[in-house]
C-alpha cells in the first residue's frame, strides 16, 4: 500500500512543489495575482510591455493555476481512493456477503477513478516536461512532451479497457469429456444422491479428465477438444485419481465440492469470485502491456490495483480457508472422516505423479512411441514408485501439501485434518496404496475415456511443439532386457513393486534408452512375453561382460524382495550355462 501511495501521489506532489517554486520566482502567488489583476492602464505606467505581461498572466499563469489545481484534485482523490479500500477491506473482513456484496461494486468505480487519474496525472506531466526546462534552461523539448502526453492517453485508453472485463463472465479452459446424463445415468444418480443426502444443489454438468484433481466451479468452462462452452455449476473428476479411490473416499471427495454449491458459498462465487479474478487479470494484462511512456503513465494505476488486490488478499484468504473446512465437514457427512482424510492422502500423494507421467509421455512421443493409455501409466507409477516409500515421509510430504485448485486457494493438509479432528497417527500405508477403482462403479466404458483423453493430450504436446518422428521401434538391446527382466520378476508367479523398482532403476544404467513404460507393458503381460531360455540362447554371441552384467542386473533383481525364490534360483543356473559365464567367487 505505502509503494502504491508513494508511487500515485509522486506526480500531484511534484506538480504542486513546481507550481509553488515558480510562482515564488515571481514574488508568490499573492503579488502574481495582484500584478494580473491591474489594467492595461495600470499596467503602462509600471511595464514597458504591458501586453506581454498581460499574455503572461492570461496564458503562463493560468497554465500554472491549472496545474496547481489539478495536482490538489488528484492528490486528494489518490488519498480518498487508498483509504476507500483500506477502510472496506477492514470493514468487509471474512464476511462473505459483504466482500460478495461491496467488492463488485466497488472495483468498477475505483478502475473508473483510477482511468481518469492516469490521464491526469499525466498530463500534469506532460506539462511539468514543458514548463520546467523553459523556467530552468529557457527552452524546452516538445517531442518529449507529446511522447508523454500520448502515452498518458493510451494508458488512460487501457485501463478503461480494462473495465470491460469486470462485467465478463470468466472462463475456464479444461481438457475433459462431458459426461452426458443420458450417457451415463449410474454417475449422475450418484452423484445426485450425494446431492440429496448433504443437501446441496447437483452440479449442471459434470466433465471427467486426466488432471489429478477434483473441482466444482460455477464459472464458465470451456472443453478444449470439443470447443464446447459449459454455463452453470460444474464437477471436474480425475479419472486416473478415481481409479485409485475407493467409493468411500470418491464420495468424500464429491461431497466437499458439491458443499461448494450450497446457498452461502454459490453467492459468494458467483458474485465475488469472478470480479477478483478478473482484477487480478487486469493486472497482469496492463503489467504486460506496459512499455515506454505508456508504461510509465501505467505505473501508478498498476501499483494502485495491485494494492486493491491485496488489501483484500487477507480477507480472501481466510474465507477460502473456512470455505475448505466447511466443505470438509460435508464431505465426511457424505461419506466419513476417514474416506475424506484418506482421499486428501490420496490426492496429494498421487497427483505429483502425473507431471512425471506427462514429462515421460513427451519423451516417448519425440521418439515415436505413441502411449495408448496414460491413465494407466499413472496407475501403475502409482503402483510401484510409492510402494517402497517409508508412511513416516508419505506423511511427512502429506502434511504440508496444498491441492491445487484453478480459482481457489487451499488450506495445508495438516490443517484441514485437524478440522476435522483425525488423527494423522491412524493412517496407514496399506490404506494409501489400495487401489479403490471407484470407477469401475460409476463409469461403464473407462478404458474408452481414457484413451480418447490420451489421444487428445497427445495432440496437445504437438500443438505445443512436440515433433513426433514416424513410429519408433524398441531395439533388440531392449526386447531382450525387458523380456529377460520382466520373466525374472514373475518366476515366482507374483508382481513384487519392489523388483520392478529395482529392475527400473538398474535398467535405466544399463540402457540409455530404457522405457519404463514400455517395460511395464511387458511386466503387466507376462503370459505374451518371449520364452526366457530362446531369449537368452539369441544372444548368446554378446560379449562375455554385456552378459555378466546382464546376469547380475537379473540377480539383484531377484535379491530385492528378500526371497530369493527356488524358480529364480533355476533361471540363473540356466542362464548361467546357456552363456558360460565365468564367476567369481
Amino acid at each position: 500500500m505505502y509503494k502504491a501511495a508513494f508511487f500515485f501521489l509522486l506526480i500531484p506532489i511534484i506538480g504542486i512543489l513546481s507550481s509553488f517554486y515558480i510562482f515564488e520566482k515571481y514574488g508568490g502567488i499573492q503579488e502574481v495575482e495582484e500584478i494580473c489583476s491591474l489594467t492595461i492602464s495600470q499596467l503602462q505606467r509600471i511595464y514597458e510591455s504591458p501586453n506581454a505581461v498581460r499574455e503572461f498572466c492570461t496564458n503562463d499563469i493560468g497554465q500554472l493555476k491549472i496545474l496547481q489545481t489539478s495536482s490538489y484534485i488528484s492528490f486528494i482523490a489518490s488519498i480518498m481512493l487508498l483509504v476507500l479500500f483500506k477502510v472496506t477491506s477492514i470493514y468487509c473482513g471474512t464476511n462473505r456477503d459483504k466482500n460478495a456484496l461491496i467488492f463488485p461494486k466497488l472495483i468498477p468505480i475505483a478502475v473508473l477513478t483510477i482511468g481518469i487519474q492516469v490521464l491526469v496525472q499525466g498530463l500534469i506531466l506532460a506539462y511539468l516536461s514543458y514548463i520546467i526546462p523553459i523556467h530552468l534552461a529557457g527552452s524546452y523539448f516538445p517531442i518529449f512532451t507529446l511522447f508523454i502526453g500520448l502515452g498518458a492517453a493510451i494508458g488512460c485508453v487501457q485501463v478503461f479497457s480494462s473495465l470491460l472485463t469486470f462485467f465478463e463472465k470468466p472462463k475456464h479452459n479444461e481438457v475433459a469429456l462431458l459426461a452426458e446424463k443420458e450417457k451415463y445415468p449410474q454417475l449422475w444418480n450418484h452423484i445426485e444422491k450425494i446431492s440429496k443426502k448433504i443437501s446441496a444443489k447437483s452440479p449442471e454438468n459434470i466433465i471427467i479428465g486426466l488432471d489429478p484433481t477434483f473441482y466444482a466451479i460455477s464459472s464458465h468452462v470451456r472443453l478444449i477438444q470439443s470447443n464446447i462452452t459449459l454455463k452453470g455449476e460444474t464437477l471436474f473428476l480425475s479419472l486416473p485419481l478415481m481409479n485409485l479411490l475407493t467409493i468411500e473416499e470418491l464420495d468424500a471427495v464429491i461431497g466437499h465440492e458439491l458443499g461448494h454449491f450450497k446457498a452461502k458459498d454459490t453467492f459468494y462465487s458467483t458474485k465475488f469470485a469472478p470480479v477478483y479474478a478478473n482484477l487480478a487479470k487486469s493486472i497482469q494484462n496492463l503489467s504486460d502491456s506496459s512499455t515506454g511512456a505508456t508504461g510509465l503513465a501505467k505505473l501508478p494505476a498498476i501499483l494502485v490495483l495491485d494494492a486493491m488486490y491485496n488489501s483484500f488478499a487477507e480477507n480472501i484468504a481466510a474465507i477460502s480457508r473456512n470455505r475448505e473446512f466447511e466443505a470438509d465437514k460435508i464431505g465426511s457427512q457424505a461419506s466419513s472422516v476417514n474416506g475424506l482424510a484418506y482421499s486428501l492422502a490420496k490426492i496429494v500423494t498421487f497427483s505429483n505423479l502425473w507431471q512425471q507421467t506427462i514429462y515421460e509421455n513427451i519423451k516417448r512421443l519425440s521418439k515415436g512411441k505413441i502411449t495408448v493409455n496414460l491413465s494407466e501409466v499413472f496407475k501403475d507409477s502409482a503402483s510401484y514408485n510409492v510402494s517402497n516409500r517409508d508412511i513416516d515421509e508419505i506423511i511427512q510430504e502429506t502434511l504440508p501439501s496444498i491441492i491445487k485448485h484453478p480459482t481457489d486457494s487451499h488450506p495445508p493438509i495438516s490443517e484441514r485434518y485437524n478440522n476435522l479432528n483425525f488423527d494423522i497417527s491412524n493412517i496407514e500405508k496399506e490404506k494409501i496404496m489400495f487401489q479403490g477403482n471407484a470407477s469401475e462403479n460409476l463409469l461403464n466404458n473407462v478404458k474408452e475415456i481414457e484413451e480418447e483423453l490420451t489421444e487428445f493430450e497427445h495432440r496437445i504436446q504437438v500443438s505445443l511443439g512436440v515433433v513426433i518422428p514416424e513410429k519408433g521401434n524398441e531395439s533388440g538391446a531392449e526386447v531382450i532386457i525387458y523380456s529377460l527382466a520382466a520373466a525374472m520378476i514373475g518366476a515366482d508367479g507374483r508382481i513384487e513393486n519392489d523388483e520392478v523398482r529395482v529392475a527400473e532403476e538398474l535398467g535405466a544404467k544399463l540402457l540409455e534408452d530404457f522405457d519404463r513404460v514400455d517395460f511395464r507393458i511387458y511386466v503387466d503381460n507376462l503370459e505374451k512375453i518371449p520364452d526366457f531360455i530362446k531369449v537368452a540362447e539369441s544372444c548368446i554371441g554378446w560379449e562375455h561382460e554385456t552378459k555378466l552384467m546382464i546376469y547380475k542386473f537379473l540377480k539383484e533383481i531377484a535379491d530385492s524382495d528378500d526371497d530369493f525364490d527356488k524358480k529364480e534360483q533355476e533361471m540363473l543356473i540356466k542362464l548361467k550355462d546357456i552363456w558360460s559365464l565365468r564367476l567369481k567367487d
